[in-house]
């Protein structure tokens, strides 16, 4: 009975070491008026480089970590060294990897230091919709492109020359199906509120997750193999429209920001080699009459073992789709808030420690 208790203790500590534990460290109010829309990245600095999508004139913009604007660059235009319309970035020191919108073109750059990027490539990427991550001198990218085959595939990949694609995720596992059948009973069911995937890449692993379903496609690099994991919380309220409220919704009767309000949604994922995390929103925080969202974090291994789970407090923002970035060798989460005040946008960016 003795033997049979301590080896019971030696397990309740070993879990007790290994749980992890994530905290608040830092809040950094950008620079008011500075920022118009972006998603961003965070250099090895700590300074957080934006891609503006709503400046006409620089684009690139680098805030250091109190937060205050210390270099823009980037014009709008046809040439050559012009954007379109900058959107989603991704950054693996020392490569930026940046989709132009307006250009459907991909623009890799070199970090130089001392703020410094140069242009080293472009690419056309017509089918790229969702974001991008940087994969062995790579750029993986979301969006909707059929093979040679005819297949459909909502994950694919580019080298840096653009010359090479490569098809990594068949459409049907978009929402963690597993045939097309089931895709398409959950494609009706929440057609016209899903937006975006997420997805981030660790070694050889891409995982991926759309943002009304929380069941995670895990792709193996190597040999294709697809494997789905997620364990749905009792917080979470999936998407589920019926024809009734589909057709409500395409007249007008119904609002998206109604369906919204009262249903759970991913807003981001992101991976190292200990761990998968993924961030879901409900929007239930009350301030002034007004409701924002919350998110709450998911800590899974890589075998899909639910390790951790917690709100992220004191974060809330009036989007649902949160910005993010994690810095993987130092397993800091940044998340983005914006909230409308009076006169402007604010952007409040929150830093967190994932510690065992």
């Amino acid at each position: 009975m003795r033997k049979i208790t301590f080896i019971s203790s030696l397990l309740i500590l070993a879990n007790l070491c290994f749980a992890w534990q994530v905290k608040l460290i830092k809040i950094i109010s950008l620079e008011k008026d500075a920022l118009f829309v972006g998603f961003f990245v965070v250099l090895g600095d700590g300074s957080l480089l934006f891609t503006d999508t709503k400046d006409k004139h620089s684009q690139f913009k680098i805030f250091n970590e109190e937060g205050r604007l210390v270099k823009s660059w980037g014009k709008m235009g046809p040439g050559p060294d012009e954007f379109g319309g900058l959107s989603f970035p991704d950054y693996q020191r020392p490569y930026l990897a940046v989709a132009d919108a307006g250009k459907r073109q991909i623009h890799i750059f070199e970090n130089l230091g001392n703020y410094k990027f140069k242009k080293i490539g472009s690419f056309l990427a017509w089918e790229l919709s969702a974001g991008l991550k940087i994969y062995k001198r790579n750029v993986l990218m979301g969006g909707y492109i059929v093979s040679p085959q005819e297949k459909k595939y909502i994950l694919f990949m580019r080298d840096f020359s653009g010359k090479e694609t490569k098809y990594i995720l068949p459409l049907e596992y978009r929402f963690g199906a597993k045939s097309m059948g089931e895709h398409k009973k959950i494609s009706d069911k929440v057609s016209g509120i899903s937006v975006i995937s997420f997805f981030d890449t660790c070694g050889d692993t891409v995982y991926h997750v759309s943002d009304v379903r929380l069941k995670i496609a895990k792709i193996d690099m190597r040999t294709g193999e697809i494997t789905i994991i997620g364990k749905k919380p009792r917080n979470f309220r999936p998407v589920a429209m019926n024809r009734k409220t589909s057709r409500a919704l395409l007249t007008g009767k119904v609002r998206v920001d109604d369906i919204v309000s009262q249903h759970s949604f991913v807003s981001g994922l992101f991976a190292d080699k200990d761990f998968v995390g993924v961030l879901y929103v409900n929007k239930e925080k009350k301030i002034n009459h007004e409701l924002y969202f919350v998110p709450y974090l998911q800590l899974y291994d890589h075998s899909g073992k639910l390790l951790h789970e917690q709100p992220l407090n004191p974060f809330y923002s009036e989007e649902r789709i949160i910005p993010l970035f994690y810095q993987k060798s130092k397993r800091h989460l940044y998340l983005c808030s914006m909230v409308s005040g009076e006169e402007t946008l604010s952007y409040v960016i929150y830093k967190f420690s994932i510690e065992p």
